[in-house]
Parts: structure tokens; sequence; C-alpha cells
């Protein structure tokens, strides 16, 4: 066998083997699932499924995790109720998903879910214990306060630990 045959060979299994490899890396890094970890067992993870196909209007609402729907409901009243305005989706259909939380400070990104992605719209800062929800995505030094239905901190106050 000539060596150019070989080298051939070669090139042709190392490309195949990258490939296996690409795809296995993909699947294990599946974007329609988001690990969190809780401030109660740091070591132990939880998966939160978002590739759920919901109708319009609904919560995402996470299969395991600290935040029960009813949180998830109430944060998205308020954000409806805001003065928040995005040229990216309606304020209708913007998802809400629980970043982390903070002592009483809740991260937020919204999102809308497109059929095949997820694009972040905003991150906003909900404080539970001030009444503030503010607009970080350009800058979380200097956040834009946004107005909103201060009767729904109660039921936040209720629904999220």
């Amino acid at each position: 066998m000539q060596v150019n045959h070989l080298l051939y060979i070669f090139a042709i299994s190392l490309l195949s083997s990258c490939v296996a490899a690409s795809q296995e890396t993909e699947t294990k890094a599946d974007s329609n699932s988001v690990t969190a970890v809780t401030d109660e067992a740091p070591a132990k993870q939880q998966t939160v499924d978002t590739a759920r196909n919901t109708p319009e209007g609904e919560v995402l609402k996470p299969q395991a995790g600290p935040y029960p729907p009813e949180c998830y409901k109430t944060i998205t009243d308020i954000i409806q109720s805001s003065d928040f305005k995005s040229d990216l989706a309606e304020k209708a259909n913007i998802k809400v998903r629980i970043d982390r939380q903070d002592n009483s400070k809740l991260f937020l990104q919204l999102f809308a879910s497109e059929k095949d992605h997820e694009s972040t719209i905003a991150w906003l800062r909900l404080d539970k214990a001030n009444e503030k929800l503010e607009d970080i995505t350009v800058d979380p030094d200097k956040p834009v306060q946004l107005n909103y239905d201060r009767s729904l901190i109660s039921a936040l106050r209720q629904s999220c630990p």
C-alpha cells in the first residue's frame, strides 16, 4: 500500500472520530435542560426541562427545583403589570426563568421561545424585601428601575420561598 493511501485512510478515521465526539458533546450539552444548584444542597444538581411545548400564555413550570409553579405565575404577573418594554418580543409571549436567588433578590431571565430555540430578551432583578423591579440587562451596576403593580408583591412572598 502506498503512503498516500495510508494517509488518506488515517485522515478519514480521524475526521469520523472527531464527528462522533462532537455529536456526543452536543448531546451532553443539550440546551433543552438547565442544571441548577440549590442553596440547601450545593453538591446536588436538579434539572429543569425547558424544551416542552407550552401553549401561549402558559408560564414556564420546572419539573424539579425549589420554585413552585405559583411562583413563576406571580413573577410573570408582576412583569406583565410592569412598564418593561422590549422590541424583541411582545410582552404576552415572554417567558420567565429564575436564574438564581441572592437573599431576597431574584435574578430573572426573560426569554421568548421559538420553534427550535430560545432567545434571551432581558435580565431583571426582583427584590422582594425592598419591592424593587430592576432591568439589569445593559449594566447590573446601573439598573433601570421599573414600575409594577405593587399589590402583587404579597402573593410573591407567599408563593416564592
